[in-house]
């Protein structure tokens, strides 16, 4: 028996290939610590809903709404760019906001969205300093670019081919080196112009690569300005579609921007 859920709408939504089911939970009907493990069963594939996670819409003191992120493996999110972009479009479906915008709170920070249409502009706060000296790369036709927090961990490498690269293996390894206590997500980066990025990531609560990343954009982005003179603004290429990243200098302002698409809507039943 699914708890809590019979006969309870859910809208899915995939934000540049991160797929979603959103839930508005203003009126508490479920906890994200309590409710995880039956929050992972919805995100399994061919045998649920399937999702990279589920998405929680709370009422907030602090700003337009809450933002809550449950991976598909039951764990919190400290922050997803790209879900942050699906749950701002949901919002303003609900009347939250005003004009284009809308804010939202997540863990404790506080961040503002643009909604145009299907086109979403998250602005960051602004992130952690990036260590450029994580010296764990071994792999020959692999450099060690960085680690920097945005909003969850990351640490990019970077590559001369993509295509055939062993995303899944040297994603999960890295994922879990010692050097990461908390784990990180890792950004495998190819870049293509001083404007442009094709990026791979593997994604910590996901264990998997997904099709694209949100704070990995901003990473990949962000390291590959500090190592390489790359400018702002910044195409990120995914295998799910394509994502902007601008910056300032001193990345005190950092935008991540591109393309949401509701995709259907459903009940969750018994």
């Amino acid at each position: 028996m699914i708890p809590y859920a019979s006969g309870v709408p859910f809208l899915k939504i995939s934000a540049t290939g991160n797929d979603f089911i959103v839930l508005d939970n203003r009126e508490a009907r479920w906890d994200a610590v309590r409710d995880a493990h039956y929050f992972s069963a919805l995100c399994r594939r061919r045998l649920s809903v399937g999702a990279d996670g589920v998405i929680l819409l709370e009422q907030s003191t602090t700003a337009d709404m809450r933002y809550v992120h449950i991976n598909s493996d039951g764990s919190l999110a400290e922050m997803c760019g790209n879900g942050s972009r699906a749950i701002a479009w949901y919002a303003r479906q609900l009347g939250l906001g005003s004009n284009e915008s809308v804010t939202f709170e997540i863990m404790g920070k506080r961040y503002s969205a643009r909604v145009n249409d299907r086109h979403v502009t998250t602005t960051f706060i602004a992130p952690g300093p990036a260590d450029l000296s994580v010296p764990i790369v071994a792999e020959k036709n692999l450099q060690a670019g960085g680690a920097i927090d945005t909003g969850v961990p990351h640490f990019v490498i970077f590559v001369t081919e993509l295509c055939s690269l062993d995303v899944a293996g040297l994603g999960a390894f890295y994922r879990r080196h010692p050097a990461f206590p908390r784990g990180a997500n890792i950004d495998f980066v190819l870049i293509e112009s001083p404007h442009s990025l094709h990026v791979r990531t593997f994604e910590r609560g996901v264990e998997a690569e997904t099709l694209a990343c949100g704070t990995g954009a901003v990473a990949s982005a962000v390291i590959s300005h500090l190592r390489h003179g790359v400018g702002s603004p910044v195409e990120i290429h995914f295998t799910g579609g394509d994502l902007s990243v601008g910056f300032n200098e001193d990345f005190s302002r950092i935008t991540l921007a591109g393309m949401v698409t509701p995709v259907y809507r459903g009940e969750l039943l018994d």
